[in-house]
């Protein structure tokens, strides 16, 4: 019975161990998925633990079937509690398992060189040993790169799919040769310079592919600001059009009075009525068509308007009064100009139907921020992102990037949908301090 109890709490603290890695490993390589629940965001830990301590109960499968149920388990919780594709998370989860066996390996071989070592003794440390180093290493690997490598949802982590999957074969490979005891003591120098050589190879392989993912992910955000930099060059050129447009119908309002006040003098009533009925007009189609009492959603707002009225396309706008907003001006145009630039594109694409339905209100301190139109084909969403068909992925999505990115900033909550030919953007955004 001792021994049972003993068996239990030593499971448990190697799975608890083993789920310290997990979780600092793909809280450095992806972002947390958003719950709909919050208690259910400390859970990580503990899904991991019950998921490592199913394996240790359960019957041991063939060697070569072992790291197999470890990577089931991986890519199970990690695909509820991250937001990742299934293909990123697949080779994360295998390149993980593999690293953990390549440690074993190199942990098997170095004892094995050493003459005092029983090795029965070494088969009672490998876990614990292995499991303390490999949590090192994850700890180590989070605290260098924390922030640097997670990556952006359009990295190709495909092309790091066979450095994963050879890394793992060679390792048990490597593992199942030294395992043996009943070898020669030069036998288990040269598997001792084997595994020490993949090793060397392995993690070579891994800081490069860790450094090119770092590259992209730089390269991306050059995007992500350049794009941020030309929406605040939009806004100030559509302040400065409308600052430009009210002075010249300042400087001819004058002339405008002359003019009427000459065809009424002279009789012409038909000709002034309808020389101020066109007069009229114009000016309807500048003047601000939606008053928010904020100046940058005003001005971003009615600008997009103008636009989409200049294509032909109907934008139908609610709001309210949005004075209290205490979203950054910076954010504001980032959200705002992506969201209405991409809905204004779309429509553009098509013949009939071309109409925008946008919200903005603000209720009990939330910002409910709704953007709807229909589009020519439909728009494959996946874990909330775009899926593009574009040839040029790496330029396609720049916008919808920033958008997140103000959104998660800002700790709202986004969702992209899909369904009968329309496209809508819903999200909730704290709006006050």
């Amino acid at each position: 019975m001792g021994d049972m109890v003993g068996l239990v709490i030593r499971s448990m603290v190697l799975s608890f161990m083993m789920s310290v890695s997990c979780q600092a490993f793909f809280e450095t390589t992806a972002p947390r998925r958003k719950l709909r629940f919050g208690w259910m965001e400390h859970m990580i830990i503990p899904a991991f633990v019950a998921g490592f301590m199913i394996i240790a109960v359960a019957k041991i499968p063939p060697y070569v079937l072992q790291p197999v149920r470890v990577v089931a388990v991986l890519v199970i919780v990690v695909q509820i509690f991250f937001q990742i594709g299934i293909v990123r998370n697949l080779i994360l989860s295998v390149m993980f398992c593999g690293t953990y066996w390549i440690i074993s390996a190199l942990f098997i071989a170095v004892v094995n060189v050493i003459p005092a070592v029983d090795y029965r003794v070494a088969e009672d440390l490998l876990e614990p040993v292995v499991d303390a180093g490999f949590l090192g290493l994850m700890l180590l690997f989070r605290f260098r790169y924390q922030k640097r490598v997670r990556g952006l949802p359009d990295i190709r982590w495909g092309k790091f799919g066979f450095f994963s999957l050879a890394g793992i074969i060679v390792s048990m490979t490597l593992t199942a040769g030294v395992m043996s005891a009943d070898a020669e003591r030069e036998a288990y120098y040269a598997r001792l310079a084997a595994v020490a050589g993949f090793t060397m190879i392995y993690v070579i392989g891994f800081y490069y592919m860790v450094s090119l993912i770092e590259k992209e992910s730089q390269v991306q955000r050059l995007r992500l600001v350049q794009e941020r930099i030309q929406n605040q060059m939009n806004l100030y050129q559509g302040m400065k059009q409308s600052y430009e447009q009210q002075r010249r119908y300042q400087h001819d309002f004058r002339n405008q009075l002359n003019c009427i006040q000459g065809l009424i003098g002279s009789g012409q009533i038909k000709e002034a009525l309808d020389y101020i009925a066109g007069l009229t007009g114009s000016l309807r189609l500048s003047e601000m068509c939606v008053n928010t009492n904020h100046v940058v959603v005003n001005v971003l707002l009615n600008q997009k308007y103008a636009e989409a009225y200049d294509k032909g396309i109907a934008m139908t706008m609610a709001a309210n009064d949005l004075s209290g907003l205490m979203i950054s001006e910076e954010d504001l145009v980032t959200l705002l100009g992506n969201l209405l630039d991409n809905a204004i594109e779309a429509c553009g694409k098509l013949e009939q139907n071309r109409v925008i339905q946008f919200k903005m209100v603000l209720e009990e301190g939330q910002v409910i921020l709704s953007i709807r139109n229909p589009v020519k084909d439909p728009v494959r969403i996946r874990d909330n992102s775009i899926v593009t068909s574009k040839h040029d992925k790496s330029m396609h999505g720049i916008g919808l990037l920033n958008v997140d990115s103000v959104i998660r900033k800002n700790g709202g909550t986004s969702v992209l949908q899909c369904e009968n030919g329309w496209f809508s953007f819903s999200a909730m955004i704290p709006a006050t301090q």
